[in-house]
């Protein structure tokens, strides 16, 4: 084959690949329009799971073997079914709230009953395991509590309940009352206030029973029913505010196109501070809003801490379905000017992408019909997802942060900034 027939076959080559990329806009110096569509190319695979629709769909998938009253009881069989790994904080508090539920259910104010044999019975006196499911959660608690390795950064009345009592009823070595809770006959040695030993000795049932009691008074402290009732309020507030606006951007829209992105931190920024995130995260809003080629309708972001105790963000966008079609380019666009932002190397997960929509057993993504009910109640899920477990814990760094947020709706955004007074004169 000669040069010129090697530069036609080029030439052909070149001319069938420019036909599958379609312009939608010409470029311009706004570096947030979107510059092309491509329909069949993937981007590279991301480092960072989608630990939301890990979630759900394995929520989903247990729903009928584990009992749906307890949703934290079913995020602890999905840690032990799909060995899916979690924050060991995370998983130390929920063994705290699920003993502190249990006591509350049982009414339970101790573990061992004392049973005193009568002068005809063959069996003498023993201790009698009255709440066995209360040890099993004790003795989860402690495994899970050994496991942290520096203090706990998560806000949590119960876990703070839990881990105060037992420091009060065994102030040294609680690692025994794991191989001991089920010898309730066995005798341990008292410390006095200065924590040196004493000739007195408790046995285990008597320990055992003085934690739950303790326990169970904590959890009837006024000052304790007001922090948990004040915490899970507000919650459900800013779950169920988010929900409404859901519903009004689909009341305005007939077709929707939804986009997910979650934006990580590169290794030498996780670092950051909540505030200097959500600084970087409003010059990507603000360049998606004052874009004149895109047509962003809404968003939601929620702002968490991951297992690496490093901050990130899942965010939900809504474009106009009459706009645009490519949902896999506008996530690459979001995700790239991310990188842009925080000087990353793609610290981002696009949802979107064929390979991961395929995954997706509740899609929640791409177009949304207004009269498309299941797409909605998809998009529902991801939002309890958002909330649910600040009903339980929150990381300390954000206890004062508005951490679940939307946009502005149009017709609140125009009655915003200062009142026009010239209709009164």
């Amino acid at each position: 084959m000669n040069s010129s027939e090697k530069m036609t076959l080029l030439s052909g080559k070149t001319l069938e690949l420019a036909t599958r990329i379609r312009p939608l806009i010409p470029r311009s110096d706004d570096t947030t329009d979107v510059q092309y569509e491509v329909n069949e190319i993937e981007e590279h695979s991301s480092d960072y799971p989608d630990e939301v629709n890990i979630y759900i769909e394995q929520d989903q998938a247990i729903s009928p073997h584990v009992n749906k009253s307890n949703e934290l009881q079913n995020f602890i069989h999905i840690s032990k079914c799909f060995k899916q790994q979690f924050d060991p904080n995370i998983i130390a508090c929920i063994y705290a709230i699920l003993i502190c539920n249990e006591v509350k259910r049982q009414r339970a104010t101790y573990l061992y009953r004392w049973i005193k044999s009568k002068p005809c019975d063959l069996i003498p006196s023993y201790w009698e395991l009255i709440y066995p499911e209360l040890m099993r959660l004790i003795r989860e608690f402690l495994v899970a509590n050994q496991k942290l390795k520096a203090s706990m950064p998560l806000k949590c009345e119960e876990y703070s309940l839990v881990t105060l009592t037992l420091n009060q009823v065994l102030p040294y070595d609680q690692s025994c009352l794991f191989d001991l809770i089920k010898h309730p006959n066995d005798q341990l040695k008292a410390f006095n206030v200065n924590g040196m030993l004493t000739d007195h000795k408790d046995s285990v049932a008597e320990i055992c029973n003085t934690l739950i009691k303790e326990i169970f008074k904590g959890l009837q402290a006024p000052e304790y029913v007001q922090r948990v009732n004040d915490r899970r309020k507000r919650s459900r507030r800013r779950e169920k505010n988010t929900l409404r606006y859901i519903d009004q951007v689909r009341k305005q829209n007939s077709r929707l196109i939804g986009v997910r992105v979650d934006l990580y931190l590169p290794a030498d920024k996780k670092h950051f501070t909540p505030k200097e995130i959500v600084k970087h995260f409003h010059t990507i809003l603000q360049k998606l809003r004052r874009s004149k080629s895109l047509r962003l309708k809404g968003y939601i972001w929620k702002l968490e801490h991951g297992v690496d105790q490093a901050l990130h963000i899942h965010c939900f966008f809504f474009f106009c379905g009459s706009k645009h079609r490519e949902d896999i380019s506008l996530g690459r666009m979001i995700g790239e000017m991310w990188d842009k932002e925080i000087d990353g190397k793609h610290n981002y997960f696009n949802c979107n992408t064929s390979k991961n929509r395929k995954k997706y057993k509740y899609d929640a993504l791409g177009v949304i019909n207004r009269d498309d009910q299941t797409k909605y109640d998809n998009i529902a899920k991801v939002i309890r997802y958002f909330s649910k477990f600040e009903q339980y814990v929150l990381h300390s760094n954000l206890e004062r942060v508005k951490t679940l947020n939307t946009g502005i709706l149009p017709h609140l955004r125009e009655q915003m900034g200062r009142p026009n007074l010239t209709q009164h004169y």
